[in-house]
C-alpha cells in the first residue's frame, strides 16, 4: 500500500531526511544516556560490583558496536538498502529495554549493553549514511554538525530523565522509557523516511542532465564567438565544484569507483586514516568521561545520580550552541582554503581536547570539573565534526558508493575505542588515581591523533616542495 501523495513528496525531500536523521539521533543518544547516572549506584550499591568493573559495562557496549559497525555497512551496501537496517535498529532498542527492565544481575546489564551497542551502532550509522546520499553535491560538515547537536540533545537530557526515573521507578522505569522510545523511532522511520539510495538516485541523475546541460549551452555560445570551439569550452565550464576539487586534492578521480570499494580499502587512504583515528580518540575519551567522571564525582563530592545527571546536562547545553558554528566554519575553511584545512582543525581539536583534560585532573572543585567537561566537549566536537564528514566528502568526491561502508568505519573506530579505553581507565583510576589516569591516558591518545591526523597534509606539502624541487 502506497503512502497519500503528499506523504511521498515530504518523504522524498532531503531535508526530510535529514531532519528525520536529527530526530532518530536525539532518540539513540537518550536511551543510551539513560543508564549513565545510575549505573555506579546500580552496580555499587544494589550489586556489590568492583568498581573496576564499571569498564567492563562500557566495553560490551563497544563489542555490540563492533559487530553492528562491522556488518550493517556491507549489507546495506550490497543489497542498497538502508530501511531494513534502520527498523532493526529501533527493535533492537525496544528488546534492549524489555532486558534491562528485567535485570537484576550483572550480566544482564552487560547483556543490555551490548544489544545496546549493536542497535546505535545500526542506527547512527544509518542516519549519517543517509543525510550523505542525499546531499552528494554539497559538503557535510555543517548537516553533520546539526545531527550532533540533537545527538547531544540527547545526551543532555538522558542522564537527568534516566536518574530522576531511576530514583522514582527503578531500574524498571529505565526499562519502560527505552522501550517507548524504540517503537517511537519505529513509527518515525515507518512514516517518514524512503531509502535514501533512491533520493540519491535521483538527485545524481539530475546533476548530470544540469551539468550536460550547461557544457552544451557554453559550446553553443562560445562557436558563435571563435572558431574552434572545442580548444576553449573546456576552459570555460572549468569551474570545479568544493567536492571535484577535493576529489583532485586527495588523488581520486571520477573513474576510482569507490563502489565497489571495502571498509578495508577505505582504511587504507592516508586521507581516511587521520580521521577515523580522531573518531577513535575522541570518543574513546568520551567513554572513558563517561564511564569514571560518574564515579570522580561520587567519590569526590558524593553526589547522588541526579545531580551527576546535572552536569551532563550543563555540558549538553554549551555543546548544542557551539555544533553549527563548528560545522559551518569546517565548511567554510574546507571551501575557502581547501581541503588540508580539514586536518588542520582535527589537529587543533586534538591539543584542545588535551588542554581540557587537564583542567579536568587537576581541578579540586565541582565546577571546575564540569567547566572542564564542558570545555573537552567542545574541542571533542572541532575533532569530530570534519572527522565524521570527511567520510561522505570522500565517497562524494570520489562519485561512487560505498557510503556505508565508509560511515561504519567510523563506527567501528569508536567501538574499538568503546572496548580497550574504558576498561584501561577504570583499571588505572584505581590504581593510580584521576589525576594520573586523566594525564597519562589523554596525553598519549592526544598525541598520537594529532600525528596522525597531521600525515596527510604533510605529505601533501613534502610532495608539492619536492616537485618544485625537480621543476627548478
Amino acid at each position: 500500500m502506497k503512502p497519500p501523495l503528499i506523504l511521498q513528496r515530504i518523504r522524498s525531500r532531503p531535508g526530510t531526511i535529514w531532519m528525520t536523521s536529527a530526530c532518530i539521533a536525539l532518540v539513540n543518544r537518550l536511551i543510551y544516556t539513560l543508564t549513565i547516572a545510575c549505573i555506579p549506584d546500580l552496580l555499587q550499591r544494589a550489586m556489590h560490583v568492583p568498581r573496576a568493573s564499571n569498564g567492563i559495562i562500557t566495553a560490551a557496549f563497544g563489542i555490540g558496536g563492533l559487530v553492528g559497525g562491522g556488518t550493517v555497512g556491507y549489507i546495506s551496501d550490497r543489497f542498497q538498502t538502508r530501511l531494513i537496517p534502520q527498523l532493526t535498529a529501533a527493535f533492537l532498542y525496544v528488546v534492549a529495554g524489555l532486558v534491562f527492565y528485567f535485570s537484576k544481575q550483572f550480566y544482564q546489564i552487560v547483556v543490555f549493553r551490548v544489544i545496546l551497542g549493536v542497535a546505535s551502532s545500526i542506527a547512527d550509522t544509518m542516519l549519517f549514511t543517509t543525510v550523505a546520499d542525499v546531499y552528494p553535491a554539497k559538503l557535510l560538515g555543517f548537516r553533520m554538525a546539526v545531527l550532533f547537536v540533537f545527538d547531544n540533545i540527547g545526551n543532555m537530557l538522558g542522564p537527568m530523565l534516566g536518574g530522576r526515573a531511576y530514583e522514582s521507578m527503578g531500574v524498571g522505569g529505565i526499562g519502560i522509557i527505552a522501550m517507548c522510545l524504540g517503537v517511537a523511532e519505529m513509527l518515525m522511520i515507518l512514516v517518514f523516511v524512503r531509502n535514501s539510495l533512491d533520493i540519491r538516485q535521483t538527485l545524481t541523475c539530475g546533476i548530470a542532465v544540469s551539468q550536460a546541460a550547461s557544457r552544451s549551452d557554453v559550446l553553443v555560445i562560445e562557436s558563435t564567438v571563435v572558431s574552434s570551439a572545442a580548444s576553449t569550452s573546456d576552459k570555460a565550464v572549468d569551474t570545479p565544484s568544493v567536492l571535484e576539487s577535493t576529489a583532485d586534492e586527495r588523488g581520486e578521480g571520477e573513474g576510482e569507483g569507490a563502489a565497489g570499494m571495502q571498509v578495508w580499502r577505505i582504511l587504507l587512504r592516508m586521507q581516511v586514516v587521520g580521521p577515523t583515528v580522531a573518531i577513535f580518540v575522541a570518543t574513546g575519551l568520551q567513554s572513558v568521561i563517561e564511564t569514571v567522571f560518574p564515579l570522580r564525582l561520587f567519590d569526590r563530592f558524593s553526589l547522588s545520580p541526579e545531580v551527576i545527571g546535572v552536569a551532563f546536562l550543563l555540558v549538553g547545553g554549551i555543546l548544542i550552541v557551539a555544533m553549527p558554528l563548528v560545522g559551518w566554519l569546517n565548511d567554510k575553511a574546507v571551501t575557502l582554503r581547501g581541503e588540508h584545512m580539514r586536518y588542520y582543525m582535527i589537529t587543533l581539536g586534538a591539543l584542545l581536547m588535551l588542554a581540557s583534560l587537564v583542567v579536568m585532573a587537576v581541578s579540586g572543585r565541582y565546577s571546575v570539573a564540569v567547566f572542564g567537561y564542558a570545555v573537552f566537549g567542545v574541542t571533542s566536537m572541532v575533532a569530530v565534526v570534519p572527522a565524521q564528514s570527511a567520510f561522505g566528502d570522500f565517497i562524494n568526491a570520489s562519485q561512487g558508493g560505498g557510503m556505508a561502508q565508509a560511515f561504519s568505519l567510523a563506527w567501528l573506530a569508536e567501538g574499538l575505542a568503546n572496548v580497550v579505553l574504558p576498561p584501561v581507565a577504570s583499571g588505572l583510576y584505581a590504581a593510580v588515581g584521576w589525576q594520573t589516569m586523566m594525564l597519562a591516558l589523554g596525553g598519549a591518545l592526544c598525541a598520537a591523533c594529532a600525528a596522525a591526523v597531521l600525515a596527510f597534509p604533510l605529505r601533501g606539502v613534502w610532495r608539492t616542495r619536492r616537485e618544485s624541487c625537480v621543476t627548478v
